[in-house]
């Protein structure tokens, strides 16, 4: 084992270039819920950050003996650290990421022990049964909802609206397609998408008319909702030429475009969480030119 571990390899254990995407994740949860600009946002976001670190740590863990084979420029099996030191870095990332959830936001702790549990069931199955892409997008939506339930926590009554609760199913259902997708990342050839996973991949551009749903229908909504449809679809097409032509890269996009959809969404919530959404997204396309997404 070496005797240090550079802290690039913990960037790309953590796929850290993705990390915005969490961050534009909690902030739709937040919002929509109606939440405001307070402390408490930035520990959730912290909190889920630690928690998405932890699980694509893990993932090389667990997945060790599958890169040796197909990924031999991994961390672990490149030699650039060992497989211990990466269980140990998960589980302490993990561990950190509940503590400040638990201890410093009002997350539901039912939410927070069901992405935890969300995050090692995925890891442990996934190489073992094609249906855990949906576990994946579960992960993801707990952190939606998780979200909005530290809002919720504030209120009479536990609850998320009804809207963000759409948006979180839909996102189970656009990750996993997404994930379908990455499972052929080790090639760096195309990929003929099947009907379904395009479908699933297509999801998104309803995301805009489903959050305009629950405001006025005036005018600047009207072309804001349109505006939200054309950009993820343009986005999403984009997206698909990219898989067609190369897998890691259209995969990479895919992923950055969670940002660009949650602005789409949080736009009727918030114009200043919409604009951090943005940044977000290009903050991430940046990223992954340094850490790969994948």
């Amino acid at each position: 084992m070496p005797s240090f571990f550079p802290l690039r390899t913990f960037l790309v254990l953590g796929r850290v270039s993705n990390l915005p995407t969490v961050w534009t994740n909690v902030a739709v949860g937040w919002f929509l819920s109606g939440g405001g600009w307070t402390a408490e946002l930035g520990w959730v976001a912290l909190g889920m950050s630690l928690v998405y670190v932890s699980g694509m740590t893990l993932n090389d863990a667990f997945d060790a003996e599958w890169d040796r084979e197909h990924a031999a420029g991994r961390p672990i099996p490149s030699g650039r650290i060992g497989r211990r030191a990466v269980w140990a870095a998960g589980f302490v990332q993990l561990a950190v990421g509940v503590a400040v959830l638990l201890g410093l936001s009002s997350v539901h702790p039912l939410l927070a022990a069901g992405l935890v549990a969300a995050v090692i069931l995925y890891n442990w199955l996934h190489k073992r049964w094609a249906g855990s892409v949906l576990i994946m997008g579960l992960c993801r939506a707990l952190v939606y909802v998780g979200a909005g339930s530290a809002v919720a926590a504030h209120t009479r009554a536990l609850e998320v609206p009804i809207t963000l609760v759409v948006i979180a199913a839909g996102v189970v259902v656009y990750i996993a397609g997404l994930t379908l997708a990455a499972r052929r990342e080790h090639l760096a050839g195309p990929l003929s998408l099947r009907l379904v996973p395009r479908l699933m991949l297509m999801l998104p551009v309803l995301f805009p008319l489903i959050s305009a749903r629950a405001v006025s229908k005036e005018a600047i909504f009207l072309a804001l909702m349109a505006a939200g449809v054309l950009v993820t679809a343009a986005w999403l097409a984009l997206v698909r030429r990219t898989l067609a032509r190369r897998v890691p890269q259209g995969v990479a996009f895919a992923i950055a475009g969670v940002a660009l959809y949650d602005a789409a969404v949080v736009a009727f919530a918030d114009w200043r969480a919409a604009v951090a959404c943005l940044v977000c997204f290009a903050l991430t396309l940046g990223l992954q030119r340094v850490v790969p997404a994948t």
